[in-house]
């Protein structure tokens, strides 16, 4: 499996050039206030891992990575380990230079306002791999990304049209209430969505034809 992990990083590591640009434009977007740096970087560093999804497609290499032992357990299980790896140190990286920026600009660290964003920072990255990925592993990387954004837009539109006729209040102070136990809630949840992701991911794997 170590094998199979070292092989989605050297696919990152090909595309690394292009990302940095992004990271560039975005690093000095951020320093101007107009985005925050800390959702950023790990959300450029998940758009880098999807990219190995489409170069597995385009190879054709589950089809020999199921002939490896254990091939279609170690496939899954690489998979989101180092995706959990590449985004637990892209936001450690965040958080770096998210603290250099506020430090420079305002000769400040808030420290709540960090671990705000950096828990916000984690619990969005997981979603986006919990729910990507099963996809991903059915449709492919082209249409899984495509039925993403769609079941994203549909979620999003049908609660605009909830909270039209009903009072999201209660929700809405729910949530708030929730920010006293964000760094209990948020790595449970966490742990639960990535969990139930690579469950039902790895039944997929498990039950498809190459």
């Amino acid at each position: 499996m170590l094998g199979l992990i070292k092989k989605d990083f050297l696919l990152i590591k090909a595309n690394l050039k292009s990302m940095m640009i992004i990271f560039i434009v975005y690093l000095i977007l951020a320093f101007q206030g107009t985005f925050d740096v800390t959702f950023i970087v790990p959300l450029i560093g998940i758009m880098l891992f999807i990219s190995t999804f489409s170069y597995d497609d385009f190879n054709n290499w589950n089809s020999y990575a199921v002939t490896l032992p254990n091939g279609r357990k170690n496939v899954v299980r690489a998979k989101y380990i180092a995706s959990i790896i590449l985004t637990a140190v892209l936001v450690i990286v965040a958080l770096a230079i998210g603290v250099g920026i506020g430090y420079a600009k305002t000769n400040n660290i808030n420290i709540e306002e960090i671990i705000s964003s950096l828990m916000g920072t984690i619990l969005s990255s997981v979603i986006i791999i919990s729910l990507l990925y099963p996809i991903v592993f059915k449709f492919g990387a082209t249409n899984g990304r495509i039925i993403l954004f769609a079941v994203v837009f549909g979620i999003a539109g049908i609660g605009a049209l909830i909270s039209q006729f009903v009072d999201m209040t209660p929700i809405i102070n729910m949530i708030n209430e929730l920010d006293n136990y964000v760094l209990i809630a948020i790595p449970i949840i966490s742990i639960m969505l990535l969990g139930i992701s690579y469950l039902i991911s790895n039944k997929i794997y498990q039950n498809k034809e190459f």
